[in-house]
């Protein structure tokens, strides 16, 4: 099973919405996807109905229930999902006592799937790095403003501290603009930057802002779903075919 995280210290730049129209897009191609949502603010797992109702979450799964018992069917095809907790705060204390508190995640994730996405919280705290330590690379959403710029050198800062200090097999797949507004000098700017500042990292695909999109996320629906010949589910095509590339999927 490949694992990637998605991996971004500032919020608001796409990252929930970016784990799930990926996980969308591989799933499309037949791939057996688990998404596991470890930011307690819960967005993925809101954004995906299950076909039964939640009974366990990534807690009990970082607390030592097996994979089986804990990801649930969705109603999305070939999509299984570990939901999100808002009661992830004690379950960091719990971690952070453990000698390999930060490996429980790891450890947990043996499960017969194509591919695993794991959604983060923009902290960088034991939940984060156990993310980090699950995944063969990660992946950082950007959308164009000053913010996500900040938010991208903090999160180099961080693969950077994860893969030197606890998983020195952790690799970066890359970056994508993932929200962007072409129309703006601002965001601009901010591309060409990027693209200045970290040319092999950034991905070739952008994701301009796109108001189905956001419409397909509040209706529980994946922009393929939702708007299948729109130009966002072509932009999620494409970017979810060049990570396969750089994944080696």
């Amino acid at each position: 099973m490949k694992t990637i995280s998605i991996v971004q210290r500032k919020g608001g730049n796409g990252k929930s919405t970016a784990s799930i129209n990926l996980a969308a897009a591989y799933a499309e191609q037949g791939l057996h996807v688990l998404l596991v949502d470890t930011d307690d603010q819960k967005n993925t797992t809101s954004a995906i109905p299950t076909k039964r109702r939640l009974i366990k979450t990534v807690e009990s799964l970082l607390l030592g229930d097996v994979l089986e018992d804990v990801a649930e069917p969705t109603l999305w095809e070939n999509i299984d999902l570990v939901a999100g907790d808002l009661g992830l705060s004690s379950t960091a204390a719990d971690l952070d006592d453990m000698p390999d508190g930060h490996l429980q995640l790891r450890n947990a994730l043996q499960g017969d799937y194509d591919l695993c996405l794991i959604d983060t919280s923009p902290s960088l705290d034991i939940l984060t790095i156990n993310a980090m330590c699950a995944a063969d690379g990660i992946f950082i959403p950007l959308s164009s403003n000053y913010f996500s710029l900040e938010g991208l050198a903090q999160t180099m800062d961080a693969y950077r501290k994860v893969r030197n200090g606890l998983w020195n097999k952790l690799k970066l797949y890359g970056a994508a603009f993932v929200i962007h507004d072409g129309r703006t000098r601002l965001a601009n700017e901010v591309c060409t930057k990027v693209k200045e500042q970290y040319p092999e990292v950034l991905c070739e695909t952008v994701i301009t802002r796109n108001i189905k999109i956001e419409e397909a996320q509040i209706l529980q629906q994946s922009i393929f779903m939702y708007a299948p010949d729109d130009r966002g589910a072509a932009q999620y095509r494409a970017l979810a075919a060049e990570l396969a590339v750089r994944m080696g999927l």
